[in-house]
């Protein structure tokens, strides 16, 4: 059962991660800090202010499917030609490495080999979604080095 304190709740929350991610802009970062912290902040970890944190957690998941997709439609082919090998080997990289890491920290926690995957796996795409955000909103997305 939802509550109207419940809907007063998120719309907080919201707004607030919205206030940091203007704040962290202004200060020269990525609005995706901002919005990171918030999370932290007033989520599970220390406030628990959110309720019905899965149904958060759905949508942000639902909000990274949409930026990798709005990655992929912004992408410059013509710029991805140019920088060819360089651009597969940071890509590749950009999926690997993160891939590795949560695998090596979820085997080094004692986790099953197929759960340590599944961490690794979840890692990946996060840093290709994360890598896109900072790049656009440091206008460098359109770049070689984007």
């Amino acid at each position: 059962h939802v509550t109207y304190e419940d809907i007063y709740a998120i719309i907080v929350f919201l707004i607030d991660a919205t206030a940091m991610g203007i704040l962290t802009a202004k200060l020269g970062m990525p609005a995706l800090v901002g919005e990171i912290i918030t999370g932290f902040v007033l989520g599970p970890p220390l406030a628990n202010f959110v309720p019905f944190p899965e149904a958060m957690v759905l949508v942000g998941e639902i909000g990274l499917i949409m930026l990798l997709l709005e990655a992929g439609v912004e992408l410059d082919v013509a710029q991805l030609k140019e920088t060819g090998l360089r651009a597969l080997a940071i890509g590749i990289t950009g999926t690997v490495l993160p891939l590795l890491v949560g695998l090596g920290l979820a085997t080094a926690g004692g986790a099953p080999i197929k759960s340590a995957m599944a961490v690794g796996a979840s890692f990946s795409p996060t840093s290709l979604g994360v890598a896109a955000s900072a790049l656009k909103s440091g206008k460098m997305l359109d770049t070689p080095v984007g």
